[in-house]
């Protein structure tokens, strides 16, 4: 007995039912990641860190801020800009980074509660940018990234504070990815992001490291050089005084320097740069690691660079001889440098006879001309001129005004 039309229509719809899959496999997948599990746990991966002990130490990880709206807008990735991903971890993210942090410290042997620590360090961490994209299932690239704020004190002190940002891109070829190829576009958000935010951390845990075992009345300066035009990164020499200790840093600019807590002289030279010499002063906070930026001049003709504690005795061509450093900055540049030519500069403020000043001043900048070739740099890629008091930079009414009329100069010639 037939039951009305069923048994006529159930084939028809069950065939173009068959037909409506391959289309709308990927948007099931995503129904059934909803339906089933609602949204993907923090991918996790274990942290790579080496060398971080915890034991003895008291761990408080509060919970991460949400800045991610403050940040919509800027481009992460091949011009792609941060927007709100729907509802993707939008609730369950920061909690989720908490325990990602909590579950890494007890790697590190931190110790438990009420257990009398030696000390105690409480995590801090606001998150900007926490945003994945993948194209399909993961068999095109994809990418996520991630920007956090993390801080720790130690004892109410605040010894680290520092920004860490991972671009993490994959096609799922790659060694690292943790992901399959079978996966829903949400698994390949949670892979993506996840495996970013374990490379930020553990940019973190390692400089926590460093600092807590960093010497008595000892900081970590970490920073990047410059190039004062362009912004990218530059390969250079770096010298600290009175520290007498010197590094250098990568082809990005970077570098990490232990250096004593108190004002140092930096001194950094580059080849086809002019030398940047400045006072670098931590100041009185309680930060272990500093951060820094030093933006240096590439070498161009025409540009003019005034030379710090360039002294003579009054009326004299005698130098004194806190000038000696700067001169020997200036013998390292054209050392450096060695197809650029240069011409010295002397000036002088106004109050002395205008004849004798120019005479004066073309004297003292053949003294410096002298010291360089003493030193091994060639007389003909030094000209020198004396200008005396006509071309001043500052009133010379006053004290202050004279003394900076009161100069050495040198311009490049040929670069």
């Amino acid at each position: 007995m037939r039951h009305g039309n069923f048994p006529y229509c159930f084939p028809k719809i069950l065939g173009f039912v068959c037909l409506l899959v391959p289309f709308f496999g990927e948007a099931q997948n995503k129904l059934n990641a909803r339906l089933f599990y609602s949204k993907p746990k923090l991918h996790y991966s274990p942290s790579k860190t080496t060398g971080l002990n915890l034991a003895g130490y008291e761990i408080s990880v509060l919970p991460p801020e949400d800045h991610r709206a403050d940040f919509y807008g800027e481009v992460v990735y091949k011009n792609k800009k941060v927007h709100a991903v729907e509802d993707f971890f939008e609730s369950p993210a920061m909690t989720e980074i908490q325990q990602k942090i909590i579950s890494d410290f007890k790697k590190f042997k931190a110790t438990k509660k009420h257990v009398i620590p030696a000390k105690n360090i409480t995590i801090h961490s606001s998150v900007e940018i926490f945003y994945p994209q993948v194209r399909g299932f993961i068999h095109g690239e994809s990418f996520a990234k991630v920007r956090l704020q993390l801080q720790a004190d130690v004892d109410h002190s605040v010894y680290l504070r520092k920004k860490y940002e991972t671009l993490y891109v994959t096609d799922s070829t790659d060694k690292e990815f943790e992901g399959t190829l079978s996966m829903t576009m949400e698994d390949g958000e949670n892979v993506t992001v996840g495996m970013a935010l374990r490379q930020s951390l553990d940019q973190f845990y390692s400089d926590l490291h460093k600092v807590l075992t960093l010497p008595p009345h000892k900081i970590i300066l970490s920073g990047r050089v410059l190039n004062g035009k362009t912004g990218t990164g530059v390969a250079a020499n770096l010298f600290f005084q009175p520290d007498s200790s010197a590094c250098t840093s990568s082809v990005e600019g970077h570098f990490d320097k232990i250096i004593s807590a108190a004002k140092q002289e930096v001194r950094i030279s580059a080849i086809h740069y002019i030398n940047y010499a400045d006072i670098f002063d931590a100041g009185s906070s309680d930060l272990k690691m500093v951060e820094a930026e030093f933006k240096i001049q590439p070498v161009e003709k025409g540009i003019s660079v005034k030379l710090k504690n360039i002294l003579f005795q009054v009326s004299t061509t005698n130098l004194l001889a806190e000038s000696y450093p700067e001169l020997d900055s200036v013998y390292l540049f054209l050392k450096t440098n060695p197809s650029v030519q240069i011409e010295l500069q002397g000036h002088t403020d106004n109050r002395g006879n205008a004849d004798r000043d120019v005479e004066l001043s073309q004297q003292r900048v053949n003294k410096i001309k002298n010291y360089l070739v003493t030193k091994g740099i060639r007389a003909q890629r030094i000209r020198g001129v004396g200008l005396g008091g006509t071309k001043p930079i500052a009133g010379n009414d006053t004290e202050e005004g004279r003394r900076l009329n009161r100069r050495v100069e040198f311009v490049i010639v040929k670069d």
